[in-house]
């Protein structure tokens, strides 16, 4: 009847289980029933112990409609039960399968026979159908009380009895399972007494073992008749199909896991837990992480920063995104742009939260610097054009026919609007500096032809003040690479300060010198000199040491914050030595 001994073994085995576990369903169904009805009413009532107190409060406290109905919905949602609240004389105070627009449209339901029970014995139960929502349930109920333990109302839960019906199918599957386990186990005791066929068995034990381990043998010998050997044939497709689809994955996992890497922003992902799933090296520097392993551990736990956690709870809570900017002191003071968003599958389910972080500590910086020179221009352009304003009305006002001051308002106001001239001349140097876009192209400098054209255009100046201009340059070429006319500029307002700054018959020496790789430029003087407590400062912007005498001499505020920027783009540096009354040396660097 049967061409093969696993063929006849198979069939008696299956017709065994199967009549028996025909039989055992018949006597065992009813009873089934019973335990998944049984089963579903403790869950629901585990679930409204948890949340009773809280409802109890809401009626204690005269909470109205709303609140409670949008008490039930919260319940419902996170119990993924129907949740109704009753008052003690019935009404229906609460329920999140009816809007709220429709809660008065419902019947008393003091008389539910769930209601019933759970007000004479503590908590009532039962399965019937539904007139509100037209299906069956399963219901569970218990009293709320107040304080002193009187019935103020009842708190319900229910879920369609097809959830019971889907726990005994599970049942089912679960006996299905075992008629399966049943056959094997009686194959495999079978098959000890055909050597012949334990051997192919054994021989696809250990291919499995090897596909479990990560290995994908490329050829199975097929050496069993039979179904052992289509089953062979079947492990040798499916050990490809294995190795290529991990190899694919592996190939994607590392390809994310490098783009996560080289990223300068921070990617934090966190399950719904809230317990961190995926972290990139960017986070640990951020934060200073110098754990092995953050991963598993909580936000707060492994990030150790409140701002972070709360943000991810945030966003787990509201099931949407979240946007905050966070600042942090540790390990390093700096602004983060921080965005945090649910991690949704295809079907829409929120499987976690991940977050990123950008970097925005210069941009705010940036903001703070542009704020400062807007008000910092703002006061500079207002002084002179208030002067020019007051000589003009002045003027207007009858002193433009007043032979003996006329000339003198006129010249001060041309004064004015030179100086007004220069301050907006160094404004946009500073601005285009600042925002990078005179940069380049860089070419070869002669320094020592830019420091003679700075010397000759100051030259009349210093000569009219009797100062005594000294040019010492040492031997060998001083070629360097950037923009001349940036350099030309930086030299000519250090020499414009020193011819300010110096008296009389003073000395401004100017040295052009190489030393190793570096080229310096040294500009002394024996002027006034700068107090040291200025000293840290006089690069800043509009930062001036007498404010009086500067704006006398026509001096904008801006010469020596030029001399910074320009420096900087050349990758060299400035620096400054002074003593009071005994003179300043300011010293540029280049690279050569």
């Amino acid at each position: 009847m049967f061409k093969t001994l696993q063929s006849a073994l198979f069939v008696s085995i299956v017709g065994i289980v199967v009549i028996s576990l025909i039989i055992f369903a018949l006597f065992a169904t009813p009873r089934i029933k019973d335990t998944a009805v049984n089963q579903i009413d403790n869950e629901l009532f585990n679930q409204m112990t948890l949340v009773a107190d809280d409802f109890s409060r809401l009626l204690r406290n005269g909470a109205g409609i709303s609140e409670m109905q949008a008490g039930v919905k919260r319940a419902a949602r996170l119990s993924k039960s129907r949740v109704t609240v009753i008052a003690k004389n019935g009404m229906v105070l609460g329920d999140s399968a009816t809007p709220l627009a429709k809660l008065a449209d419902l019947e008393n339901h003091l008389d539910r026979p769930e209601i019933q029970k759970a007000l004479s014995l503590g908590k009532g139960e039962s399965l019937r159908h539904s007139t509100t929502i037209d299906k069956d349930l399963i219901y569970s109920a218990v009293p709320l009380r107040d304080k002193k333990g009187a019935v103020i109302g009842f708190l319900r839960f229910s879920v369609p009895s097809t959830y019971a019906t889907e726990l005994v199918m599970k049942i089912y599957k679960s006996m299905l399972v075992a008629l399966v386990i049943a056959i094997l186990i009686s194959a495999t005791i079978s098959m000890f007494f055909s050597r012949s066929f334990a051997k192919p068995i054994v021989r696809l034990a250990g291919i499995s073992r090897k596909i479990e381990r990560g290995e994908f043998p490329q050829v199975v010998v097929r050496r069993s008749r039979f179904e052992v050997g289509k089953l062979e044939e079947a492990v040798e497709q499916m050990s490809q199909r294995l190795s290529d689809t991990f190899q694919k994955l592996s190939a994607q996992r590392s390809q994310i896991s490098a783009v996560l890497s080289s990223m300068s922003e921070g990617v934090l992902a966190a399950d719904q837990n809230g317990k961190i799933i995926l972290a990139n090296p960017a986070i640990e520097r951020m934060f200073g992480i110098i754990e092995p392993e953050i991963v598993g551990k909580t936000v707060r736990e492994g990030i150790r920063n409140n701002k972070i956690a709360d943000l991810v709870e945030e966003s787990l809570a509201s099931n949407g995104p979240v946007e905050k900017e966070i600042d942090i002191v540790i390990p390093v003071e700096s602004t983060f742009a921080a965005h945090a968003g649910p991690i949704r599958t295809n079907e829409g389910e929120i499987l976690g939260v991940v977050c990123v972080l950008h970097n925005i500590t210069e941009l705010k910086k940036l903001e703070k610097y542009r704020s400062e020179f807007v008000a910092n221009v703002s006061h500079e352009l207002k002084t002179p054009l208030t002067a020019i304003r007051n000589y003009v009305e002045t003027l207007t006002g009858g002193a433009i026919d007043d032979k003996k001051h006329n000339l003198e308002f006129l010249n001060k106001i041309d004064k004015h609007a030179v100086n007004l001239s220069v301050l907006i001349d160094d404004i946009l140097v500073t601005s285009r500096l600042e925002s990078k876009k005179e940069q380049g192209p860089f070419g070869r400098i002669d320094l020592a032809m830019v420091v003679s054209r700075a010397v000759e255009m100051i030259y009349e100046r210093a000569k009219k003040k009797g100062i005594s201009l000294e040019r010492k340059y040492e031997e060998g070429r001083y070629f360097v690479s950037g923009i001349e006319e940036h350099v030309y500029r930086a030299v000519l307002n250090l020499l414009d300060n020193a011819v300010n700054y110096t008296g009389e018959g003073g000395t401004i020496e100017i040295v052009c010198a190489k030393k190793e790789d570096k080229i310096e430029i040294v500009v002394a003087d024996t002027g006034i000199g700068v107090p040291p407590e200025h000293l840290s400062r006089i690069f800043e912007r509009f930062y001036r040491v007498d404010k009086a005498r500067s704006r006398e001499l026509g001096g904008t505020g801006l010469g020596l914050s030029i001399v910074k920027h320009v420096m900087n783009i050349h990758n060299g540096t400035v620096s400054v030595e002074s003593e009071v009354d005994k003179g300043s040396k300011f010293t540029l660097i280049f690279p050569a």
